[in-house]
């Protein structure tokens, strides 16, 4: 029999409350109207895999909080927090989600990959920006002609 103590109960709430989120997606995703145009793989494929993915990770946790099995040993012994990392990648994002629309995707991508990189002690700037732009290339390429989706353009408008 479980006592109190050996249950996580932040973690078994923290699990269920995954599900619960996850029952929500996938309900929702349920609803949509698709368009018969799409033959196999339309719109609701990615809101399945998240919803999916979610109540797995959820059934995980409350299966390993309502077992006792106590993760935060491990998470204690990381270290303090760098805090100018994580200023420097939050200082990334904001200035994606600003630049996005005046540059376009590839230029705030590559400034984000790059940022993120930089935060986590890169000082290879130049292999940085190539990697990046290459990520980026490629998740625009997916994006914009794999599944049809317009991403901005920006300054690169006529060469993508």
């Amino acid at each position: 029999m479980k006592t109190k103590e050996t249950i996580s109960g932040a973690g078994l709430a923290i699990g269920l409350g995954l599900i619960a989120i996850a029952s929500v997606i996938g309900f929702e995703t349920m609803q949509m109207q698709v368009p018969p145009s799409y033959a196999r793989v339309g719109p609701q494929i990615f809101p399945y895999m998240i919803a999916i993915g979610m109540a797995i990770t959820g059934a995980h946790i409350a299966w390993k909080s309502y077992r006792g099995e106590d993760e935060a040993a491990e998470i204690e012994d990381a270290g303090p927090t760098e805090w100018k990392s994580v200023a420097l990648i939050a200082a990334g994002l904001i200035a994606h989600m600003n630049l996005l629309k005046p540059l376009g995707f590839v230029p705030a991508g590559v400034i984000l990959f790059w940022s993120v990189a930089f935060a986590f002690g890169s000082r290879r700037y130049g292999r940085d920006v190539l990697v990046g732009l290459l990520l980026v290339l490629f998740a625009y390429a997916g994006f914009t002609y794999g599944l049809g989706l317009q991403l901005p353009q920006g300054l690169l408008k006529g060469w993508l």
